[in-house]
């Protein structure tokens, strides 16, 4: 793997990191709506539900880009990262996803 490339995804690493924590927040905030909304069975508006689709079409698109980083050359060191990265994005998207279907339609 090229150095410039490997720089370009070491300052990209960097922005995922500092992202997932607020994608962390914002799915723990989508399953606990879904949580209150299943217990009240009350329709939930359409803000929240684009906030659950973009937070999946978001972090899918990492998802993508991750898997796409561990299918180059890279040193095992910055292999491991990538897998614990994409093993993070991959537990929030199951529990946004797990949300989304708790919502009374």
């Amino acid at each position: 793997m090229e150095k410039s490339q490997i720089d370009d995804i070491d300052a990209q690493i960097l922005k995922l990191r500092t992202a997932l924590p607020i994608w962390g927040v914002e799915a723990n905030d989508l399953v606990e709506l879904a949580r209150n909304a299943e217990r009240a069975a009350i329709q939930v508006d359409e803000r929240t539900m684009q906030r659950v689709r973009g937070l999946i079409e978001t972090t899918t698109g990492w998802h993508n880009t991750l898997l796409y980083w561990e299918e180059q050359d890279a040193a095992p060191g910055l292999s491991a990262e990538i897998r614990v990265l994409r093993g993070s994005l991959d537990a929030m998207r199951k529990e946004v996803a797990a949300s989304a279907r708790m919502f009374p339609s």
